[in-house]
This record gives C-alpha cells, sequence and structure tokens, in this order.
C-alpha cells in the first residue's frame, strides 16, 4: 500500500514538474513577443529561480513538505513573478523609446512602477496569510501552496527591484531605441 502511494506522489510530482516547464516556456514566448528582444525576456524568467529559491526555503524554515500543492504555488509563482518584472521592464522600454538613457530610463520605471509591485504584492501575501496560518476550513490542504506563494514572493519582489533594473540597465543599452 505505501509503495503505490509514493509510486502516485513520484508521478504526480513528474507530471507538475511537466506542467511547470511547460508553463515557463510558454511564458517565455510569449515575453519575447511582449519585448520583441529575448534578452529581456530572460531577464524577465531570470527572477522566478529565485522565487523557487524563496518558496522552497519557506518550505523549509516551516517545516511544510514538498509536496503537490506547493508545487503547484511554485507553478503559480511563475506567472506572479514574470507580472513584476513585465510591469518594470515595460515601463523602462516605454521611457527608452522617448529618447532617455538606458540607466535613467530604468530608474523612471523603478520609481513609476515600485507602488504597483509592491501594492500587488501585499494584496497578494495578505490574501494567502490566513491559509498559510492554517486558519479555515481545509486550509490544511492549501498551506503548502501558500506558503510557497508567499516565500517565492518576498523573494522574488526584492531580486526584481534590487536585481532586475541594474541588469535591465546594461541590456537595454545594447538594445536599438526602436525596436
Amino acid at each position: 500500500m505505501i509503495g503505490g502511494q509514493i509510486a502516485s506522489q513520484r508521478e504526480t510530482l513528474r507530471e507538475l514538474a511537466q506542467v511547470g516547464a511547460t508553463a515557463l516556456l510558454l511564458v517565455l514566448t510569449v515575453l519575447a513577443g511582449q519585448f520583441r528582444y529575448l534578452r529581456l525576456a530572460f531577464l524577465v524568467i531570470g527572477t522566478v529561480p529565485v522565487a523557487i529559491v524563496g518558496a522552497v526555503t519557506a518550505l523549509v524554515a516551516t517545516q511544510v513538505p514538498l509536496n503537490a500543492s506547493s508545487l503547484m504555488g511554485c507553478v503559480l509563482l511563475v506567472g506572479l513573478v514574470v507580472k513584476n518584472g513585465v510591469l518594470l521592464l515595460e515601463e523602462a522600454e516605454h521611457q527608452l523609446r522617448a529618447g532617455i538613457p538606458a540607466a535613467e530610463a530604468v530608474i523612471r520605471a523603478g520609481e513609476r512602477r515600485l507602488r504597483p509591485v509592491i501594492m500587488t504584492t501585499l494584496a497578494t501575501l495578505a490574501g494567502l496569510f490566513p491559509l498559510a496560518l492554517g486558519i479555515g476550513s481545509g486550509s490544511e490542504l492549501q498551506r503548502p501552496l501558500a506558503i510557497a506563494v508567499i516565500g517565492g514572493l518576498l523573494t522574488s519582489t526584492l531580486a526584481t527591484l534590487a536585481f532586475l533594473p541594474a541588469l535591465s540597465a546594461f541590456v537595454l543599452r545594447r538594445v536599438p531605441a526602436q525596436q
């Protein structure tokens, strides 16, 4: 009986890994179309591993197992993390097209998009917090998802606001003004 459960769990984890990889590939495709420049798409996708590390760290810190629910949270993180990067880099591109140098364009984008990034992150965290605490009926099933998303979102938001601007300023210097 235990062998069957372990085999079922392995199958579920394998399927979720496939879903996550497919989601990442589809998001990369959409980002490449959005930015029309693959380097910017890879910069945004580069914040996803930071989110996964944050998710796993939060799970380890709270002694919550990595299971199907927490892996689903990691898949969910892909969309949340990419959204923050798109908010920032889309504004930076807009500033760049207006003729502003790359470094200043990224600074202005950071100033304009700081509040939306922080507010959407805080709203998501506030919504997940009761689940992470295990409050409410059925929350024990969703607790791993909530903890994974909270941990991943905290680390990825820091990466989006701290590292993504610096890297994008470097990359945007090499991007033609009109794409």
